[in-house]
């Protein structure tokens, strides 16, 4: 009993350990932090020759209908507030100035934080190919090509943090934000977390 016993954990470790050895290893830049189409093609097509840009908007663009993929994906629901971020520009903490915002959005049947992720990677890739990066970001903040994004989930939706080292775009995105909001809307200010 104990030599079967003693086999069948034999084959399940070997198992597990050759499925470990043979899995994908995970992109490391944290450039890539936010964009987690790029990571996934950066990690699969070291050996591969370079995408055409229409190749690029085709993979971060997978099973999304094209008449979707040009739609600012904070505005797919209603937004209900915005924060801005701010870093601090002193040592002590009292200057500040503008890192980004914080988008609050209303959930929306089949929407959920891996496909919010998904729309901006595709929305991102499409405002980079058509190079109108300048006028989309008039209208949406995640046009911003120099931000980086995080998605979370909250109790009602998602909150969407844009944020951006270049104090420049940093103010774009937070008036971009701003104008997203009804009139009847909360606009909050704090402090960002390091």
């Amino acid at each position: 009993m104990n030599h079967y016993l003693g086999s069948a954990f034999a084959v399940v470790l070997g198992g597990f350990l050759s499925a470990c050895a043979s899995a994908p290893t995970a992109a490391s830049s944290d450039a890539l932090v936010g964009r987690p189409q790029q990571a996934l093609a950066q990690q699969t097509q070291t050996d591969a020759l370079p995408l055409a840009p229409s190749d690029n908007v085709s993979q971060a663009c997978a099973l999304i209908p094209e008449a979707e993929q040009s739609m600012c994906p904070v505005q797919r629901t209603a937004v209900i507030g915005t924060r801005e971020l701010r870093t601090p520009a002193d040592p002590r903490g009292f200057l500040s100035t503008p890192a980004g915002a914080v988008v609050y959005m209303v959930a929306a049947p089949g929407l959920t934080r891996e496909w919010l992720g998904h729309l901006v990677e595709c929305y991102q890739a499409r405002v980079a190919s058509a190079g109108n990066a300048a006028q989309a970001s008039e209208t949406c903040p995640l046009a911003e090509l120099n931000a980086s994004y995080l998605i979370t989930s909250t109790g009602n939706g998602f909150a969407v943090a844009i944020h951006s080292e270049n104090n420049q775009v940093a103010k774009r995105v937070v008036q971009v934000s701003e104008r997203l909001v009804p009139g009847n809307s909360s606009v909050r200010t704090a402090q960002a977390v390091p």
